[in-house]
């Protein structure tokens, strides 16, 4: 697994800091990134 990978799966299921949500792996502005399921605000983002 690479370690891009690794640091994502390390925030999945998290919960958010602005909402009630969680975070969950997806994408943000075409980058690989945490994102909240409910507000989809981004938690890590990677370029």
């Amino acid at each position: 697994m690479p370690e891009s990978a690794y640091l994502l799966d390390s925030f999945d299921e998290e919960d958010c800091t602005y909402c009630d949500g969680d975070l969950v792996t997806g994408s943000y502005k075409d980058n690989d990134a945490i994102v909240c399921d409910d507000c989809g605000t981004p938690a890590v983002q990677l370029w």
